[in-house]
């Protein structure tokens, strides 16, 4: 009913009030008739930075990012804060490649040309750029140059470094914000915040925001109990999140999603089947993002039938395409269990049969399995990727190896030599005292390494004591 109400309300606009189509612009814009706004744009005499703005404004709100830049190119005005905080944000829309990083750099020099990145309403705008891109550096020293931060530019910078995977970041800026500036965190900071602590698995700093929440927080919001529910479940706490989830006063459907991820991660598979069968009685329909969580769960309790008909059953009752997610939850599960003909017999039906992570989950399952022959034709389907990691070579040769197959398993070896490529060291993360500490394999460089070879020396010497007196 929305566009015949839009369509009156701009023949009155023209006939009535007399004035500049702009109004219709924005009218058919915000109600997805982009086409009848960009022709009133069109025929329009004369065009002035409003009109401008009110068109490259449209096209982004329509999600057509690419339209919005080329019409921002042909403007030839001195564009004002709008018009730019739309260019930039249409560029933000766009594929992270080369050539998007340099227009949004260009963009961007543009505002600091005309003085106006430091305002909260185009720097908000450029760290979402930055963060789209992955450069949080970036995106921080875009954040760092606004002048009158408002709380948006704090929730933005937050929720990039989220997005950026860099959560240590994201937990010291909301830690900086709730201790130095007077604005007080809203709704979306604590989510934003809680996002880090799942990210960075710290159940300490998750539990003191979640304390300061039930100190100061009179009305519960769905959106920040979601993110509760998610940040206990990521850090292994799921009778805090299942406490968390039955004590909200609604739930959506990330919130079902999110607690029945936190059991699927953890291995109840049953109790992720039982939390979805009480979602589809409340009337919620499963999503792509359910299916995931449930396939996830199956697959960690090794349930595999089930998971199996959860999956044909995606397209054919719920009209939900199967992803590569999903596909890969499929082929791991059936892997694990040793149905490796069937896994193979997935891979020929669906377009996703030659990703190379679903390829190298099936090889690997092959070497759990000993399955020489499936194998064998999976490492040639591989290599001929020219992979970037060694895990193909290393799954061939070992395979040949549990065979008895050494000849085999030396050419393996041989051609991961021929390839340059070297293993990269695995480490480990351990939260201590509130900050994360890296161990790598084989860096003895870190500051206290000398502390931590006399704890291991002393360590290993009281093994052996106990070892020697009950032997």
């Amino acid at each position: 009913m929305a566009f015949p109400i839009t369509l009156l309300c701009s023949s009155q606009v023209c006939k009535l009030t007399l004035s500049s189509p702009i109004t219709s612009i924005n009218l058919y814009a915000k109600c997805g008739k982009i086409t009848l706004a960009r022709k009133m744009f069109d025929e329009m005499p004369e065009r002035n930075l409003v009109s401008w703005s009110a068109m490259v404004s449209g096209y982004d709100q329509a999600h057509e990012p690419r339209m919005a830049i080329e019409l921002f190119s042909k403007m030839g005005l001195v564009p004002n804060e709008y018009v730019l905080a739309s260019a930039v944000s249409a560029c933000a829309s766009l594929m992270a490649t080369t050539d998007e990083l340099r227009r949004g750099m260009v963009l961007h020099c543009l505002t600091i040309k005309l003085k106006l990145d430091s305002t909260p309403f185009i720097g908000n705008v450029i760290v979402t750029m930055y963060s789209k891109f992955n450069m949080i550096e970036e995106a921080e020293k875009a954040f760092r140059l606004i002048v009158e931060k408002d709380v948006i530019s704090w929730n933005t910078i937050i929720a990039a470094c989220c997005h950026s995977d860099d959560h240590a970041k994201g937990l010291s800026i909301f830690k900086e914000m709730a201790n130095k500036v007077s604005l007080s965190p809203d709704d979306f900071t604590y989510a934003s915040a809680l996002s880090a602590c799942a990210g960075f698995a710290s159940i300490r700093h998750g539990e003191q925001i979640h304390a300061h929440l039930i100190r100061t927080k009179l009305d519960d919001d769905v959106g920040v109990d979601n993110a509760l529910v998610n940040m206990y479940a990521k850090c292994g706490c799921l009778e805090y999140a299942y406490t968390v989830f039955n004590q909200m006063g609604c739930h959506n459907l990330v919130s079902w999603n999110s607690i029945i991820a936190g059991f699927g991660n953890h291995g109840h598979g049953a109790k992720a089947v039982e939390l979805l069968e009480r979602m589809k009685e409340i009337g919620l329909k499963p999503d792509s993002i359910t299916f995931v969580a449930l396939l996830t769960a199956c697959n960690h309790a090794g349930l595999v039938d089930e998971g199996q008909a959860y999956f044909n059953s995606m397209n054919v009752i719920y009209g939900i395409a199967p992803g590569i997610e999903h596909f890969s939850c499929l082929i791991d599960l059936l892997g694990r269990a040793g149905r490796l003909n069937e896994a193979e017999e997935y891979m020929e039906k669906f377009p996703f049969g030659h990703d190379q992570v679903v390829l190298g989950s099936l090889l690997s399952a092959c070497r759990m399995h000993g399955d020489v022959i499936i194998g064998e034709r999976l490492a040639r389907k591989l290599l001929n990727f020219q992979p970037v990691t060694t895990s193909p070579y290393v799954l061939l040769s070992n395979l040949y190896a549990s065979d008895g197959m050494w000849n085999c398993a030396a050419e393996a070896r041989k051609m991961l030599k021929g390839s340059g490529l070297k293993k990269e060291p695995g480490h480990s993360l351990i939260e201590v005292k509130g900050g994360v500490e890296k161990f790598t394999i084989g860096d003895f460089s870190h500051s206290r390494i000398e502390d931590i070879a006399h704890i291991l020396k002393t360590l290993s010497w009281e093994q052996d004591e106990v070892f020697s007196y009950y032997s």
